[in-house]
């Protein structure tokens, strides 16, 4: 007889805690499979939050917002040269970076900004060097450098703790791979 009977002790017999134990490994299994199909890579992610980027256009809302910003008078903030130098292991070239960056902030806002940068330079510096490093040749070569500037500005108003930057602006931009 197959039958699982239970042994002298009173438990289970060995056959049913190996059918219990294929069972639930069989189930955590097919959940790390379920895991592996479904969420998806930090890869996969960052490249459609930038494909999202790229497709968005300017909607209603957002053509208001802009007319609304230039009715403030706004001054041109500068944040110093930058001068970049990152090797790409991958590709096996170097890339340099070089520009001035200017942040558009308003005339009512300057004095406090100028006090917050003033206090988080490294940070904020730091910011962008990592920021560019860690960018894709394609954006570096994009000619609005369009998510550069987005992510430098949601990075600096992260770091001064209020939106006070409305806008980046990349000046004497040069970009060269070795």
């Amino acid at each position: 007889m197959a039958e699982s009977t239970p042994n002298s002790s009173g438990g289970p017999s060995l056959m049913t805690k190996l059918k219990i134990l294929g069972a639930v490994l069989a189930l955590v299994g097919l959940e790390c499979m379920l895991a592996y199909f479904v969420i998806p890579s930090p890869e996969d992610v960052i490249e459609a939050a930038e494909m999202r980027a790229r497709q968005h256009t300017a909607t209603e809302p957002d053509v208001e917002d802009l007319t609304a910003v230039s009715d403030k008078a706004t001054v041109e903030v500068d944040l110093k040269n930058f001068g970049i130098t990152a090797y790409q292991p991958l590709a096996n070239t170097t890339l340099r970076i070089d520009f001035h960056l200017y942040a558009m902030v308003n005339a009512e806002n300057q004095g406090e900004f100028e006090t917050l940068i003033a206090q988080n330079e490294h940070r904020f510096r730091e910011q962008v060097l990592v920021t560019l490093r860690s960018s894709e040749v394609s954006d570096l070569t994009d000619p609005g450098l369009g998510l550069l500037k987005r992510k430098i500005l949601e990075k600096t108003n992260r770091i001064l703790g209020k939106p006070l930057v409305k806008s980046v602006i990349f000046s004497d931009y040069s970009f060269i791979e070795q």
